[in-house]
């Protein structure tokens, strides 16, 4: 052992026998002198006696290379390109008239190394798989399909690309009016009118539902609190009235793109007006696919995260270092970097 050295030469602190993972700043490897179908490296050190390893990449990975006409080892394959965005994609499981449609896309980021995407606008009872597409530039990477998600809720639900509202408490749903549009004209020489139809085909309704705190609506309290019931109305009525497209979703597998108008509220009993339901007017925008998504302004972002592993090759999130004109940065270390004190982490 040479103090002040370790298996990467970096660090002092991280020398032979102080740390048990000797993976730091590890972020390229060189391999000859042989035939290799594939690379792993992990931090993850419950292997079993099998020493498989993972189906999926999982937070614990370093690298994964499969050798498949490219040296990459990450999660995503650009190809050997600088990838500038991400996107994902989202299809229904095993169906054959289903394509691949857009649900999400966002930058990329070096300081970051977990995306966090949400797709609120999933029908019920149905199983989806996902894949995330790296881009640089023009340049399309291969696709990373993960594995079957089912989607099952209970409920009426309202959503745009940011905010999700549950509509369970005293919903109650108006007659859909399925509207199309039509032309009649009676001409002076004939006995019937002529009629003529247009394109048109959209629903129009009313909906009523009763807006709770979690604490009033899952019981988690005795007591009704007329302030936090009365701010968390008002996000619903704000919410409501935004000006953006929403997503309906019904427990029964309907789901319409819409947009609200006409919210009012009404008590919920005489002598009680602590809460109130709330009613709106709604009208179909369109189809839930990629052309209305894109144009109402539906394709999600991403959340993003940090996180890294201690000694003993535990997760680490939310790194923070003090920058030297006292704002917050991110941790812009190697992703599989150890911690150390010097560096002001702060771990949130």
């Amino acid at each position: 052992m040479i103090i002040g050295v370790d298996y990467f030469n970096y660090g002092f602190d991280q020398q032979f026998y102080d740390t048990p993972i000797p993976t730091s700043q590890l972020d390229e490897v060189m391999l000859g002198a042989g035939m290799y179908d594939e690379m792993f490296i992990s931090v993850d050190t419950d292997i079993d006696k099998k020493q498989e390893k993972p189906a999926q990449w999982t937070l614990k990975t370093i690298m994964d290379a499969t050798f498949n006409n490219s040296l990459e080892a990450g999660s995503i394959n650009g190809n050997g390109h600088i990838v500038t965005r991400l996107q994902v994609y989202r299809r229904e499981y095993r169906s054959t008239n289903t394509e691949w449609q857009l649900v999400s896309e966002f930058g990329y980021d070096k300081h970051y190394n977990l995306y966090t995407v949400i797709d609120r606008f999933v029908e019920n009872n149905k199983t989806y798989e996902y894949c995330v597409v790296p881009l640089a530039q023009e340049i399309m990477g291969d696709l990373l399909i993960g594995p079957p998600v089912d989607s099952t809720f209970e409920g009426m639900f309202i959503s745009d690309v940011d905010t999700n509202y549950s509509m369970n408490v005293d919903f109650k749903f108006s007659d859909l009016v399925y509207n199309t549009n039509m032309n009649k004209a009676v001409p002076l020489n004939g006995e019937y009118p002529i009629v003529t139809f247009g394109n048109s085909n959209y629903r129009t309704g009313t909906a009523t539902f009763l807006p709770l705190t979690p604490q009033s609506e899952f019981g988690y309290t005795n007591e009704i609190n007329a302030h936090d019931e009365f701010v968390n109305r008002q996000n619903v009525i704000s919410f409501l009235n935004n000006g953006r497209a929403k997503v309906m979703r019904r427990e029964d597998g309907d789901i319409m793109v819409v947009a609200t108008t006409n919210v009012h509220t009404t008590a919920k009993a005489e002598g009680l007006d602590s809460i109130s339901t709330v009613t709106f007017d709604f009208v179909e925008l369109g189809p839930l696919n990629y052309n209305t998504m894109e144009k109402a302004g539906l394709i999600a972002s991403a959340g993003k995260s940090v996180y890294t592993y201690d000694d003993d090759g535990n997760i680490v999130w939310n790194q923070e270092y003090d920058a030297n004109d006292g704002s917050k940065k991110s941790n812009e270390r190697y992703r599989n970097a150890f911690m150390k004190t010097s560096d002001n982490i702060k771990v949130g």
